[in-house]
C-alpha cells in the first residue's frame, strides 16, 4: 500500500498530506522523551523485524497479494508514538535504499502506514480492558487500522485523483482482509512475548524489554528476511489499481 511518486498529482493535496506526516513525527518525537539505549535497541530490533516482514508478500485474493504493516505490534510495545517514530524510519528506509514509496509522498505514506494505523491501535486498547483482553485489541485495532489507512487512501485516488469509484470498495475490501490476518497473528506475538517479559505491556513507555525477547525478535527478523526470496510475485492492491489506471 506504499504510494509511489506520481500517483497523486494535485499538488495541494500532495502538501497537505505530507504536511501531516512531518506534524505527526514531529509531535511523536517530541512525545518520545525517553532515550534509554535499551528502549532504543529495543524498537531498532522490532523496526528490522517489521522492514523484513513487509518486504514478503503473500497471495491474499485471486490476482493480488498482501503483506503485514506491523503497526499493531509496535503501538502495543513501544506504545503510539515510538511507534510512529519506528514506523517512519522503515518507510524512510524502504523509499531511500529500496525504491518502496516514494520520497514526494512520503508524509503521505506516514499517515496511511504509520500514524492511522498506529493510533487506532492505541485507540482501540485504551478503549478495552487491559490485560486479558490484549489479544482482543490487537486483532480488533490491526484490522480497523488497516481498513482506515486504505480508505483514507482510496478517497485521495477516487475523489482528488480520479480514479474509478471501484477503486475505494477494492482497496478497503483487500487491505481488510489482510488486517484480520495480521490482526490475528500480531494477538499470537502478543501472547508469546508476554510469557518471556509479562510486564512488557504494562506501561510501554518505560518497560524493561527481557533479553530473551530481543534475541527472539532479532531471529524472528532474520528468519523473516530469508523468506524475501520467496515471496509471492502478485501486484498489491494498490499495483493492482494502478496497473489497470496506465491500460
Amino acid at each position: 500500500m506504499h504510494l509511489a511518486d506520481g500517483i497523486v498529482s494535485h499538488f495541494p493535496t500532495l502538501v497537505a498530506l505530507n504536511a501531516a506526516g512531518a506534524g505527526v513525527v514531529a509531535y511523536a518525537v517530541r512525545r518520545s522523551t525517553e532515550t534509554e539505549a535499551q528502549q532504543i535497541a529495543w524498537a531498532g530490533t522490532l523496526g528490522a523485524f517489521v522492514l523484513a516482514a513487509q518486504a514478503v508478500n503473500v497471495p491474499l485474493v485471486p490476482g493480488a497479494s498482501a503483506h503485514v504493516i506491523g503497526a499493531g505490534l509496535l503501538t502495543l510495545v513501544l506504545g503510539p508514538w515510538r511507534a510512529i517514530l519506528t514506523m517512519a524510519a522503515v518507510l524512510i528506509i524502504q523509499a531511500v535504499f529500496l525504491a518502496d514509496g516514494g520520497l514526494t509522498v512520503l508524509g503521505a505514506n506516514v499517515v496511511t502506514i504509520a500514524a492511522i494505523p498506529c493510533l487506532t491501535v492505541h485507540a482501540t486498547r485504551s478503549a478495552l480492558a487491559r490485560g486479558t483482553r490484549l489479544g482482543l485489541a490487537a486483532t480488533v485495532g490491526v484490522a480497523l487500522g488497516n481498513a482506515l489507512g486504505a480508505a483514507v487512501l482510496a478517497a485521495v485516488l477516487v475523489y482528488i485523483s480520479g480514479a474509478p469509484r471501484w477503486t475505494f470498495g477494492w482497496l478497503v475490501g483487500v487491505q481488510s482482509a489482510a488486517g484480520v490476518i495480521e490482526g490475528l497473528l500480531t494477538a499470537t506475538a502478543v501472547s508469546r512475548l508476554r510469557r518471556y517479559s509479562p510486564t512488557l505491556f504494562e506501561r510501554t513507555t518505560s518497560s524493561s524489554v527481557a533479553p530473551p525477547v530481543m534475541r527472539w525478535a532479532l531471529l524472528g527478523a532474520v528468519l523473516v528476511a530469508a523468506c524475501i526470496p520467496f515471496a509471492s510475485e502478485l501486484p498489491d492492491a494498490l499495483e493492482v489499481v494502478v496497473t489497470r489506471l496506465d491500460r
